[in-house]
């Protein structure tokens, strides 16, 4: 049998706490959660570790020295800019959920690098998409165009400023409303909660400044949905995706959850499909 691999959840939201359950069922074998890290003694993410008897901190560099094999963040876009760097150059992979922090071209290339020096892997789980394996692959040759159309039912976007500073009412919407058109940098940074999959898009094919997104508020469907297209010299693709919102968070998707469960497989398992 495999040793197994110990696992840190840097925040145990609604991403780390179905992480936790998978482990905890067996549904993500040879992985056992050793460590939780959380901002207060009274979050979702405390009471697990203590329900659980998992190590419980409250400062990443306790977490690093419990030296886990990975650490999955599903926290926030500054916990990656402020902790990816040294979680990697400590030996210890690094699975972020938060994606459009990696907008900064110049803390990419910083994390890329701390991998190197400190020999630990450095995984982009898909998040809510798919499909990232074939525009990868399309890339190599040559994509001409990647585009990305999402639309989540009115309540995903409530109490987002970029949403609210445009004044719409989004109880009153009838038919979809557009609330977005650009280029994935503009959009990572007005959305940057909600559309960390252009992030990972942007990562797989052409760049945040050659991928173009469009969001939609979409009061005539219940699924967060998002349309993928390229085309390039090796031909045309596209991918629909209709994922079921979180129950305990409109805003993220079962899908969401269980691409960052299943980056853990590069960690426990020979047998890995890309």
């Amino acid at each position: 049998m495999q040793k197994p691999i110990h696992v840190g959840l840097l925040g145990c939201g609604t991403i780390g706490g179905f992480v936790l359950n998978s482990i905890l069922q067996g549904r993500t074998k040879d992985a056992v959660v050793s460590v939780i890290c959380t901002k207060t003694t009274t979050s979702k993410g405390a009471e697990l570790a203590r329900k659980h008897k998992i190590a419980l901190v409250h400062d990443v560099q306790e977490m690093i020295q419990k030296q886990p094999d990975v650490i999955l963040e599903s926290a926030s876009h500054e916990s990656v800019e402020t902790y990816a760097e040294r979680i990697l150059l400590s030996g210890i992979g690094f699975i972020p959920m938060s994606l459009g922090a990696l907008v900064d071209d110049r803390l990419l290339k910083r994390l890329q690098s701390a991998a190197e020096k400190g020999n630990s892997l450095f995984i982009i789980p898909s998040g809510g998409i798919g499909g990232l394996d074939a525009i990868s692959a399309a890339a190599l040759m040559g994509l001409d165009e990647v585009t990305m159309t999402t639309r989540k039912p009115p309540e995903a976007w409530k109490h987002i400023s970029a949403v609210e500073n445009t004044g719409i009412d989004l109880d009153a919407l009838k038919e979809p409303y557009l609330l977005f058109e650009g280029s994935a940098r503009e959009c990572v940074k007005e959305y940057p909660q909600n559309i960390n999959i252009a992030a990972a898009l942007s990562l797989a094919g052409v760049g945040f400044d050659k991928t173009k997104i469009r969001i939609f508020a979409d009061p005539t469907i219940s699924t967060n949905t998002h349309l993928i297209e390229c085309r390039g010299a090796a031909g045309r693709k596209s991918f629909l995706f209709e994922n079921t919102p979180a129950k305990e968070n409109p805003k993220t998707t079962y899908q969401a959850c269980a691409s960052a469960a299943e980056a853990l497989s590069l960690f426990t398992s020979k047998y890995i499909i890309l």
